[in-house]
């Protein structure tokens, strides 16, 4: 069996991509230039001590009783480092741990619901790093792979014990997952326990899937041992998405083909919308609105209808105006839930 990501993914294809959305970044994120002033030089980071993954303070997220589910789940949480003194996230900052904690109530509950749930830590690029040149941004988010590939192995060494497996991340955590896709998946020994991957908030090309032909994408509710991808976005504001990249590969979450008829909000189980405080930060629980949104792919997104768009505002404002990106699980939410459970019972019957 081959050692599992055995150094961090250096993709040439990838990396054009990365430079347009650098070129993107700055009519799409409002925030992220001006918070480049207030970092250091990036020849000066302060690169925290790596995650050591046999200890439990360098995990996010691990069961309790890993005998409780049939079948697993890897989350990895997006971006949470943003602004500050620091390019790189420091595992040990209770405020940072606490932000990736929410992404496990809220976006990574839709599989924690129904699979032993294993989250790592990693030392994250700060927000502001995707507004740097190509060779400084690279130089940055190596140690966010590095870490993810480790863990990775770790857990198939340590914690796996043959379990069949669900692969998930959001915006950041996509974007690794992605890099460490290209370079190994096909290579690993672990393809056949995959369930499928939900590599949401980040997107998978067609020039991806010919470099590697191991990737591939579902096109059925039931598929197995594919790749759900996605970026949700109002009506015509896809030229707006910094993570739409040109020949992005989609996935309808409400009807889970690659077809691009309109899947109207009637299908829609649930949006599960954050509840925020007065500074408009959310606190970890959420409502849920059946029948919010509608969804429909054109133009490497998802097009996304809602009922009350009022409701998909951040404060402060990150991404430009019709731009869902932080809601990308959010709404569709009870539907990924749904379609999560779905993808598990075909797994363990077809193993059977």
């Amino acid at each position: 069996m081959l050692q599992l990501f055995k150094s961090p993914a250096k993709n040439k294809l990838l990396s054009l991509l990365i430079a347009l959305f650098a070129l993107q970044f700055s009519s799409s994120l409002v925030a992220a230039s001006e918070q480049v002033s207030s970092l250091p030089p990036v020849t000066e980071v302060n690169v925290p001590p790596a995650p050591d993954y046999s200890k439990e303070t360098s995990w996010l997220a691990k069961p309790d009783n890993p005998d409780q589910f049939a079948v697993d789940i890897i989350w990895l949480y997006p971006t949470v480092l943003a602004g500050g003194s620091t390019w790189l996230m420091h595992i040990t900052n209770k405020d940072l741990v606490e932000e990736a904690e929410l992404t496990v109530k809220v976006d990574a509950r839709v599989f924690s619901v129904q699979a032993n749930l294993y989250s790592p830590l990693y030392r994250q690029m700060n927000f502001a790093g995707f507004s740097l040149p190509k060779k400084e941004r690279d130089a940055l988010i190596r140690y966010g792979i590095d870490d993810v590939r480790r863990a990775l192995e770790h857990y198939f060494k340590h914690d796996n014990n043959g379990r069949p497996f669900i692969l998930a991340g959001h915006s950041q955590g996509s974007y690794l997952l992605t890099e460490l896709l290209l370079k190994y998946w096909g290579e690993t020994g672990y393809e056949d326990q995959l369930i499928a991957g939900y590599v949401i908030g980040w997107s998978i090309t067609e020039e991806n899937l010919k470099e590697n032909s191991n990737i591939k994408i579902c096109s059925e509710a039931n598929q197995i041992g594919c790749f759900i991808t996605y970026n949700t976005v109002a009506p015509g504001k896809q030229k707006y998405s910094p993570v739409i990249f040109p020949g992005a590969v989609v996935v309808n979450p409400l009807s889970w083909t690659r077809e691009d008829t309109l899947v109207p909000a009637s299908r829609n189980i649930g949006s599960a919308i954050p509840n925020q405080n007065k500074d408009g930060k959310f606190v970890g629980t959420f409502t849920l609105f059946p029948g919010f949104a509608s969804a429909q792919i054109a133009d490497g997104g998802v097009a996304v209808i809602a009922k009350n768009p009022d409701l998909l505002v951040t404060k402060p404002k990150v991404f430009h105006t019709g731009v869902y990106h932080v809601f990308d699980y959010l709404l569709f939410s009870e539907n990924i839930s749904k379609n999560a459970a779905q993808r598990i019972q075909t797994f363990l019957t077809d193993k059977k």
